[in-house]
């Protein structure tokens, strides 16, 4: 990955975005803002959608796991 943090640390920034937006459109300004690629966004969202399927969390939720994994 391009990023230039940590993905636990992409991973916060997405879930503190607003609501009203979906976490799929905050997670992809979080890659964004730190110099990643839509490549990049796609691993992330993938992981998540996968972690989230297994543990049958949503995606905030499965996200703010791995967050805390990392």
């Amino acid at each position: 990955m391009t990023l230039d943090v940590p993905r636990a640390q992409v991973l916060r920034e997405a879930l503190a975005y607003r609501h009203e937006e979906s976490f799929e459109r905050a997670l992809g300004r979080a890659v964004r803002k730190h110099g990643g690629l839509y490549a990049e966004y796609l691993v992330l969202i993938t992981e998540i959608r996968d972690y989230g399927r297994t543990k049958a969390l949503d995606l905030r939720d499965a996200a703010r796991a791995l967050a805390l994994q990392s």
